[in-house]
């Protein structure tokens, strides 16, 4: 489970059921914690893993120990899933690429959102739409300025990635999933930009 929800009912469990045992937690970036609790507590065999650098914060954030390097998760995700730490990252963060019948899919939970629209009240819609990171499909330089060490190199990462092996969809941690298809230049366009 990447991103573990909180405030989940039972019924997300149970539906989840149907699909197997929770045996690997993602915690894929120092922020994306707020679920972890609950899912350790309802799977607690499952090992928990996150990027080298959000460990010491998620351990001081959660109170919890405990957390393995994603490097350390392939034993559990095996050769169709693969959880790529971001270089260039202060707080880490996660691309997580699947490999599926109907073609490659990434999820990334902060550094690429799909909003619809300009979200939260008028102070956030403002700063989101002066740093250009919403609405639609954009590179969020909100969460750069706090995420990221070097945001030109992290870019380029990006399209290097694209290039190696271009997405079909793009599930974004925020925001609609967003089908690429054809046009997988419109996601390697917000790193090559700026």
């Amino acid at each position: 489970m990447i991103s573990p929800p909180c405030n989940v009912g039972d019924g997300v469990f149970d539906d989840l059921a149907r699909y197997g045992t929770v045996r690997a937690l993602v915690a894929p970036n120092a922020f994306h914690h707020l679920g972890l609790a609950l899912w350790r507590e309802r799977y607690p065999s499952a090992s928990v893993y996150a990027p080298a650098q959000a460990i010491e914060r998620l351990q001081r954030q959660t109170g919890q120990k405990g957390f393995r390097p994603l490097s350390e998760a392939v034993s559990v995700t095996g050769s169709q899933i693969d959880l790529a730490e971001m270089p260039h990252c202060r707080t880490g963060e996660t691309l997580v690429r699947v490999r599926t019948e109907r073609g490659p899919v990434w999820y990334i939970t902060d550094i690429v959102i799909n909003m619809p629209r300009l979200p939260g009240p008028a102070v956030a819609r403002w700063l989101f739409k002066l740093s250009h990171s919403a609405p639609g499909l954009k590179f969020n330089n909100l969460a750069g300025l706090v995420m990221v060490k070097d945001k030109r190199a992290l870019k380029r990462w990006l399209a290097a990635q694209i290039d190696t092996a271009q997405p079909r969809w793009l599930i974004p941690g925020h925001g609609d999933v967003f089908e690429l298809g054809a046009a997988a230049s419109a996601l390697r366009s917000l790193f090559v930009a700026g």
